[in-house]
């Protein structure tokens, strides 16, 4: 069978992470890499054996028919709408967008274009998450009455733009979204949000979140993210039910530890099968090529960025926002 050709926008972390798993997708050949900084595209694309650009259009006008948007947060509208005209099948990593209108006009630009439009919300593919998500629909824990996550770590500080709110979104759009999409997608649609934090409070590099919502369903909902911890928050998240409670610790608990001449520590599973972020593409390529249904919709990043930019204006403004 002839492989569909993927590319990779933006070569740092995430486009490196990105291109492993399109490298590694069903259906698949990565064949094309862009970035600005042409050495650091040429460097990720020679792993590959794939073809190095120096800009988006380049690469856009390659023949590739699926892409991966890892870009400052501040342009993936613009990226994903060019690439969707150009007819590409587009995985955007999160969020989504900066803003609602722009989630709706990326998602209107997918509709007129014909092509796939998912979001890379990866912790549903988390074991931990993903495995509570199922427990959770399937009754395990009851009727779910209170909800407790928290994520973080130190600064970003691998990119400077991590700290500046116009192009990341800052710590709710970057961070607390990654919660925010699973808590919709387990317990359903927010209602009300209301929030504190350090945002406004002029520190530099060092944020910190609590964010409080009401589902629909009558759910309430704790997140609280942090870029204030430096030795590194990890994940977790408490959920109580009428009929029971289901609890993980990412500082506690660790699915594999390991010891070689080179390393010693604990982490996710090796195998690449396992991989969350080798899930979610191998997800969405199974999904251009099937016809099926996407693992995360245009219209679900566009709900968690509705949700987490109520809360950025609950911060700033001091009021509990209804959406």
């Amino acid at each position: 069978m002839t492989k569909l050709k993927a590319g990779v926008i933006g070569a740092g972390g995430m486009g490196a992470t990105h291109a492993r798993g399109w490298a590694r997708a069903e259906g698949f050949e990565l064949v094309a890499v862009a970035d600005v900084d042409f050495p650091k595209a040429e460097a990720l694309a020679e792993k590959y054996g794939a073809q190095a650009f120096g800009s988006v259009e380049a690469l856009l006008s390659s023949g590739v028919e699926a892409v991966s948007v890892c870009l400052p947060s501040v342009l993936h509208r613009s990226i994903t709408e060019e690439a969707l005209q150009m007819g590409c099948h587009v995985l955007c990593e999160k969020p989504m967008a900066l803003s609602v209108a722009d989630c709706d006009a990326m998602i209107e630009a997918a509709r007129i274009a014909g092509r796939r439009l998912s979001v890379a919300q990866v912790v549903r593919f988390f074991p931990e998450f993903a495995n509570a998500h199922h427990v959770v629909q399937s009754g395990g824990v009851g009727m779910p009455a209170v909800v407790r996550t928290r994520r973080g770590g130190g600064f970003p500080g691998w990119s400077s733009w991590f700290g500046d709110e116009s192009q990341s979104g800052g710590i709710l759009l970057d961070l607390a979204v990654h919660d925010i999409d699973w808590l919709l997608w387990t317990f359903g649609p927010v209602e009300r949000v209301y929030a504190k934090g350090l945002t406004e409070r002029g520190f530099e590099r060092l944020d910190h979140a609590l964010i409080t919502m009401r589902h629909t369903s009558g759910t309430i909902s704790h997140t609280e993210v942090t870029w204030a911890d430096p030795k590194g928050g990890g994940a977790t998240f408490e959920i109580a039910g009428d009929a029971g409670l289901l609890a993980h610790d990412s500082r506690k608990e660790v699915s594999l530890s390991f010891r070689t001449e080179t390393r010693t520590g604990n982490g996710r599973p090796l195998i690449p099968s396992d991989d969350p972020y080798d899930k979610q593409i191998a997800a969405f390529a199974h999904a251009i090529l099937s016809g099926g249904p996407l693992a995360v919709t245009g219209e679900e990043g566009r709900s968690a960025i509705a949700v987490a930019a109520a809360a950025r204006e609950s911060l700033k403004t001091g009021r509990a926002i209804t959406l």
